[in-house]
């Protein structure tokens, strides 16, 4: 009785512990690697893109996920923290939130060329 006791105070401890270690976005915009942004575009024309394309032109390997919406005032209700003033915007966030934003392709094109998360 007591080894089955001490079994299952170790399987819970491993359990414990292993859902510490994993690392998980805190938000659902968040990048879910250390070593790769996650991207936001609000765009209300539909006219941005990364493309692999534009990656490959600019050698840019800093992000793995985009997220594309249209609706500047929905994603300031939704997510009243990001405070975006204007469309376009672009939004990089690492793991822990926003590392930079901006309204102007060219400056994230910039941050992306001179910046990795980790590093």
């Amino acid at each position: 009785m007591r080894r089955m006791l001490v079994i299952l105070c170790c399987l819970l401890i491993l359990v414990g512990c292993s859902s510490i270690i994993k690392e998980e976005p805190v938000h659902d915009l968040f990048s879910n690697d250390k070593y790769k942004y996650s991207l936001l575009i609000v765009d209300e024309t539909g006219e941005y893109d990364i493309t692999d394309e534009l990656r490959e032109k600019h050698h840019i390997r800093s992000f793995n996920t985009v997220q594309y919406h249209t609706s500047l005032e929905g994603m300031n209700n939704s997510y009243k923290f990001l405070e975006l003033e204007k469309a376009p915007a672009f939004v990089v966030f690492d793991m822990n939130g926003v590392v930079f934003k901006t309204y102007s392709e060219d400056e994230l094109i910039t941050f992306l060329q001179n910046n990795r998360p980790n590093e």
